[in-house]
């Protein structure tokens, strides 16, 4: 629970930091601040989790700034992204023609290639979905994502690898689902299916478990002998959990720390250095592991402390531990008990 609450806190600050980066952008780019422009795209892009329409903005804003600076190639590349998400994207009439000319070029591209396209196939038996992704002619999509709800239960979420992977899902009468195809940094490109008209599924339901009968008593068994032994294992006391608490909570403000500078660093770099550098990209990639670490690192010692809390409550003053023996057929069998 501890680790939900904490990846829900997570995704909602990094939603709300990047949305404040696009806006931040659009403004830079409306008063023409055009460096100030890069800056954010690149903030607002590393971000992620932004919606279809949000991510076709953020290209057309590059395609934009890049022209403006002189960097033809980088405004043509956006633009192609952009074309690819929205093939009916125009320019404001009037557009300067430095930034018109790499929008042409974005276009004429397509007269060869086909743009995003993207299909779903489902299965019943056993239940399954899968993304087909039928053209990415600039490789835009990364990962698939899978929102479900069997028979109108609560909503789960399924992500993999966008390979044409099947995507098994539990068994259910009625299975509502709607696929999301993202970028690598978690930016939503392509929506199939919603909440309101999902894509649906009929298949069996779970098969029902049979409750368990209980074995019958065996005879009374003659008294057994106990053998008291002091003292309370190691991995029933609260400390050992306390100081696994401590380590992970330093490691975890270590990697938050680290994720922060490289979100920094690349800032900094944007401005002097493509997004396509080995500089910037090696920074990149450090910064998602940091980030992915710290994630993980809220799961781990919100686990220790609740086992660290746990084993404090539940400590007793005098602690007995007894080891019986008990009469077995063909032999005899020791019970460790006690109170814990």
């Amino acid at each position: 629970m501890f680790r939900g609450v904490a990846l829900a806190l997570v995704l909602l600050e990094g939603a709300a930091w990047a949305d404040d980066a696009l806006a931040q952008a659009s403004e830079a780019v409306a008063a023409s601040d055009y460096l100030a422009a890069r800056a954010a795209l690149v903030t607002a892009q590393v971000a992620g989790e932004h919606s279809p329409d949000d991510t076709a903005e953020m290209y057309r804003l590059s395609g934009i700034v890049e022209a403006a600076l002189g960097n033809a190639q980088a405004a043509t590349e956006a633009f192609i992204r952009l074309l690819a998400l929205v093939p009916k994207a125009k320019l404001p009439p009037g557009t300067s023609p430095k930034i018109t000319r790499p929008f042409d070029a974005a276009r004429s591209y397509y007269t060869t290639h086909a743009p995003l396209d993207l299909k779903i196939a489902t299965a019943a038996k056993p239940p399954a979905i899968t993304l087909v992704v039928v053209s990415d002619p600039v490789h835009l999509v990364a990962r698939a994502r899978v929102l479900y709800a069997i028979d109108r239960g609560p909503e789960q979420t399924k992500e993999v690898a966008a390979d044409g992977t099947d995507i098994a899902l539990p068994a259910g009468k009625r299975i509502d689902a709607r696929v999301i195809a993202l970028d690598v940094h978690g930016n939503r490109l392509v929506e199939i299916g919603s909440r309101e008209v999902p894509i649906v599924i009929i298949g069996e339901p779970a098969p029902v478990a049979v409750p368990h009968r209980p074995a019958p008593r065996p005879p009374p068994r003659p008294a057994p002998a106990t053998v008291e032994l002091p003292g309370r294992p190691i991995y029933l006391r609260w400390w050992p959990y306390a100081a696994a608490t401590v380590v992970c909570a330093g490691a975890t403000a270590y990697f938050g720390w680290s994720a922060y500078s490289d979100a920094r660093e690349l800032q900094r770099l944007s401005i002097d250095h493509s997004v396509l550098s080995p500089e910037f990209q090696s920074v990149k990639d450090h910064g998602q592991r940091a980030t992915l670490i710290t994630n993980i690192g809220f799961g781990v010692t919100g686990a220790f402390a609740l086992a660290a809390g746990a084993m404090f409550l539940i400590r007793r003053a005098h602690t007995e531990v007894r080891v019986t023996a008990v009469p077995a057929h063909a032999g005899g069998a020791l019970v460790l008990g006690g109170t814990f």
